[in-house]
């Protein structure tokens, strides 16, 4: 309705200046007026044409290079506009509707640097372009979207805009062409290692990956070149009046259950989130084979699990969901952490990976170890966003004996994370 009086508006303001340029040349006469009144009149019927011109026959569509990708690579896009009425046409925009995920960059461990400010990270230009088609047929559009960041990107409408010289008539029209790529999550470099360190004004303790391993003594052997110190029998060893060391039979290796908080009180935590799920993800992936058994817990707006086995579908499955998962704004994840520890066996080592360390998670956390759990936690946050609460909560759960590590910007910037085997 709207349109269709904005149409009739247009044409009769058209009409109406056709009738003013007549008018005055027929009262003024001489060859000036004629000449404005026969220059004016084709512009003012192309006007006039434009406004029946059939947008919605024009064909839009677009391709991308590659569906699917890994953070901080390159897309390409390109659209394909293909028209139908050969009406010469001065100009022509278009412009893609990016996804919202898509407006920041990933720089990969550079990004943390931003981990006060990450608004700063949203600077990514508009894919627009103009073009001039005149009687072309069929126009392309190109751009580059450097550093993706990871998720299931849904790319939706192109917006297709022309109109005449004079900005009389504007048309434009939304045209609905769906593109889907998923971009997978980047992996931090975690290096593990043997070191303990405490939680103090500008330290962290380091974090702990690596199962414990308890070595049953099944018997003795000579001793052979590279063998440790530690494993020589010394009471053998002096009966026999040679080298004898022990030999060891490995105890079942120790189950591993990575939970991430997918849940924030404020927005501007998106960032420390996505570092969660980079660190969840490479824990995950570096676990697999140091654990006997590996679990994946994201808690946001539902529950979604993933056990890793051997093969690559489990592996493919906990790369979609960490590529899809977003953050909520709320504060559930107390709650639902308390109920991941009623179905926890005690027998499992737990890693808590979080953005958010409110006084209910840090109650939870309390709990779950004074049950005997094995618990570590993991958390992300800024040096200068890091309230005194959180900083003091950190300090009681390092004393009560939870393994804690604190990640900032300074961490996370790193070529490589120095983890700590427990």
């Amino acid at each position: 309705m709207i349109r269709s009086v904005k149409t009739i508006v247009t044409l009769l303001a058209i009409l109406a200046l056709i009738a003013i340029l007549f008018v005055y040349s027929m009262f003024q006469g001489g060859f000036v007026s004629w000449f404005l009144f026969f220059s004016f009149v084709p512009i003012l019927l192309y006007g006039m044409m434009m406004v029946f011109y059939p947008m919605g026959l024009m064909k839009v569509e677009r391709n991308v290079n590659q569906h699917y990708l890994k953070s901080g690579q390159t897309l390409r896009v390109t659209l394909t506009i293909q028209r139908r009425v050969p009406l010469p046409l001065f100009y022509l925009v278009v412009e893609d509707d990016l996804p919202e995920m898509v407006t920041w960059h990933d720089t990969k461990q550079y990004k943390y640097r931003f981990l006060t400010h990450p608004e700063q990270l949203k600077n990514r230009k508009q894919a627009k372009s103009v073009m001039f088609p005149f009687m072309k047929q069929k126009l392309q559009f190109q751009y580059e979207l450097d550093a993706i960041p990871r998720g299931r990107h849904h790319f939706k409408q192109v917006k297709v805009m022309t109109g005449d010289l004079l900005g009389f008539v504007k048309r434009e029209r939304y045209v609905d062409v769906d593109t889907h790529v998923l971009v997978e999550p980047g992996e931090i470099p975690l290096k593990l290692g043997i070191e303990q360190s405490t939680f103090e004004e500008g330290q962290q303790t380091n974090y702990a990956v690596k199962a414990n391993h308890t070595n049953l003594v099944s018997g003795v052997r000579d001793y052979a070149p590279g063998d440790q110190l530690s494993w020589i029998d010394w009471k053998t060893t002096a009966r026999k009046h040679e080298l004898v060391t022990k030999e060891f039979e490995e105890e079942k290796q120790k189950d591993l259950t990575v939970i991430l908080n997918g849940h924030a009180d404020e927005d501007s935590r998106w960032l420390a989130f996505e570092a969660g799920v980079e660190l969840t993800y490479s824990i995950s992936l570096q676990s697999y084979g140091d654990y006997g058994d590996v679990s994946v817990v994201a808690l946001g707006k539902v529950r979604e699990e993933v056990t890793l086995k051997h093969g690559k579908q489990s592996i493919e499955r906990l790369t979609q969901l960490l590529s899809q998962i977003r953050m909520v704004k709320d504060h559930q994840f107390a709650k639902q952490l308390k109920r991941e520890a009623w179905h926890l066996s005690k027998d499992r080592h737990l890693v808590i990976v979080t953005h958010d360390l409110s006084k209910a998670i840090h109650q939870t956390v309390l709990q779950l170890r004074q049950q005997q759990v094995d618990v570590e936690l993991v958390f992300v946050s800024s040096k200068h966003l890091m309230a005194k609460d959180e900083r003091h909560g950190l300090d009681q759960l390092h004393y009560a004996g939870v393994k804690v590590t604190w990640l900032n910007e300074d961490r996370l910037a790193r070529r490589q994370i120095e983890v700590s085997a427990s």
